[in-house]
């Protein structure tokens, strides 16, 4: 039993994070049918009525009454939980602009809803678009038409700032992001436009018929002194119980940090030398925040990107067991025990800690988070290519040519690369590596590498026809494939880092593309590549190579030329359709 509700304690933040995620697209789905009943009024303020039949029939029975009366308590008290429970309130521009508006929504909706849903619940008063419209444009465009925009654009930005973060981590979301954008501007612009085109056709009703303007009159206001007061008291009342909760909460926040200053806590150390002291439940992100020491946290510390990441350097035996959550991030990245989520860490001793990325990381950057930080060791297939002749090439050319056709060179090799399901990882002038495997097996990661020369050769022969008249010969290139276990990881200095892999495996390869020169061949392979990927080579040359650093010699197979793999297809790789980017003339 014990176990069970430490279980459920520890998944408390997870099932917090899904009740806010769940709350909020049901009330953002509100919202997006609102803008879309607005915009009818671009047809007219008629069709707009017809339109909130269906909105209606929707949200005043009982399902969607209880999913988006439920939705909005839920929401509230969540937004209250998160500022009591926030350690402190420095936030990002984006965070505090949207808990801003969230602050904001209740005391702008209050006086509609009673408007509209308590007297008609309780008073039989229906107001549709008609009352609606002439009260915000006829009788009270100062106050009760800004009111409504106002309200309206609040609530739509604040959902779209809860949404652009919950999928900015997504690895679909940037393709997404410029329809998302268009619909996130398109909407409450068309539905703006239909109210006022709505309100104007009202208006001009009014002006040709003083008899409808009396009954708008009575009705909308709901023809009743007593029933208007009443209503009015109520949204008073909603007013200041709103007041008086926020107050509590921030009173609540005050007393818990009395409390905690009094019951002592744990110290954390950083690099630096610099000293935290902090009590007891609270994260390493909230010290290193409360401290002003900057700490990356792309997700905000919800557990959801991993760049919050550190390594515990004293005190790991003391340390709570991670979450589920938390597992989960750092499953993804590899890592050994000693590596925590500061977002998600709280420790109940002293501990020393080592942040391990940079605190400005980016968005961008933390899509390579799921890639080897630390590093782990895999089998890989190296490739290798270098341009032939460089010297000879560039001489005579001015530097912009040259720069050109280095570009097209790393254009060609890197699209062939890619179409055969490899990562180039160094470009270095006339030279390319490529690694194959990060995502497959051994076998597969061969096959690659294979087909990847194959269309290098391919690609390099289209670019030497497409520059004929630039170039004296077409361009030649030495090819060298090895595989074995190296060391993957992202290494270098912050926005200049990069994925790469150390280790024999390379220097082999590398070696390899360096004896095409010395066998007057375009292609070398070893023989553990063409084993492993279950292709015969038997009718390639072979020669037995003793390599610097190696105690046994290592078999290798010489190909005059790539094109010669023709049976290596896309069928043996298991890559369907590997299509090449070919080189433009125009460059």
């Amino acid at each position: 039993m014990r176990s069970s509700w430490a279980a459920l304690v520890r998944s408390g933040p997870a099932l917090v994070r899904h009740a806010r995620l769940a709350s909020g697209c049901v009330l953002f789905t509100y919202l997006t049918l609102h803008f879309l009943n607005h915009s009818l009024g671009n047809i007219s303020w008629q069709a707009m009525e017809r339109g909130a039949i269906v909105a209606e029939w929707i949200w005043r029975g009982p399902v969607g009454t209880f999913a988006l009366y439920g939705a909005f308590a839920v929401h509230l008290l969540l937004a209250f939980w998160a500022l009591y429970a926030r350690r402190h309130l420095r936030m990002g521009a984006t965070e505090a602009l949207r808990y801003g508006l969230g602050l904001l929504i209740p005391p702008l909706t209050i006086q509609h809803a009673v408007a509209l849903r308590v007297a008609w619940s309780y008073f039989d008063i229906h107001r549709v678009y008609q009352h609606v419209l002439f009260n915000i444009w006829v009788t009270s465009p100062q106050i009760a038409g800004l009111r409504q925009v106002t309200v309206l654009f609040v609530a739509w930005l604040h959902g779209c700032i809860g949404l652009h973060l919950y999928l900015r981590l997504k690895p679909y979301y940037r393709r997404l992001a410029p329809f998302l954008l268009a619909f996130a501007v398109l909407l409450p612009a068309t539905a703006l436009l239909g109210v006022f085109q709505g309100a104007r056709q009202v208006e001009e009703k009014v002006r040709l018929d003083p008899a409808w303007q009396a009954e708008m009159s009575e009705t909308g206001g709901g023809g009743d002194a007593a029933v208007e007061a009443l209503l009015n008291g109520v949204v008073y009342w909603l007013w200041a119980g709103y007041a008086g909760a926020l107050v509590l909460v921030l009173l609540a926040r005050g007393v818990r940090v009395l409390v905690e200053r009094r019951g002592g806590g744990v110290r954390v150390r950083y690099p630096d030398g610099r000293v935290v002291r902090i009590p007891v439940g609270l994260s390493v992100l909230d010290a290193s925040r409360r401290a002003g020491i900057p700490h990356a946290a792309v997700c905000g510390g919800r557990a959801r990107c991993s760049t919050c990441r550190i390594r515990v350097l004293t005190g790991l035996d003391r340390l709570p067991p991670p979450a589920p959550a938390e597992i989960r991030a750092l499953t993804r990245t590899g890592t050994d025990r000693a590596v925590r989520l500061a977002c998600q860490l709280k420790p109940t001793s002293d501990i020393s800690i080592l942040p391990l990325l940079p605190p400005d990381v980016t968005v961008r950057e933390q899509e390579q988070v799921g890639q080897p930080e630390i590093g782990v060791e895999r089998f890989l297939a190296i490739l290798f290519v270098d341009i032939r002749q460089s010297t000879q090439l560039v001489e005579h050319r001015l530097p912009f040519d040259v720069v050109f056709l280095f570009n097209r060179f790393c254009e060609a090799v890197g699209s062939a690369v890619l179409a055969a399901g490899g990562m180039p990882t160094q470009f270095s002038g006339d030279g390319v590596m490529a690694i194959f495997g990060i995502d497959s097996a051994a076998d597969e990661a061969c096959r690659q590498a294979l087909l990847a020369a194959r269309l290098i050769d391919r690609q390099l022969s289209e670019m030497s026809r497409s520059l004929a008249e630039e170039l004296a010969q077409p361009i030649a290139v030495g090819i060298g494939i090895h595989g074995g276990e190296v060391i993957i990881g992202t290494m270098g200095y912050r926005e200049h880092s990069a994925i790469t892999a150390i280790g024999d495996t390379v220097h082999v390869a590398s070696r390899l593309q360096e004896l095409t020169k010395e066998y007057d061949c375009q292609l070398i392979v070893s023989e553990a590549v063409g084993r492993m990927a279950g292709i015969a080579l038997d009718d390639y040359p072979s020669h037995e190579v003793q390599l610097r650093g190696r105690d046994a010699p290592l078999t290798l197979r010489v190909i005059d030329n790539a094109a010669a793999l023709g049976w290596v297809s896309s069928a043996d790789t298991g890559i369907e359709n590997a299509p090449v980017t070919q080189p433009s003339a125009d460059g």
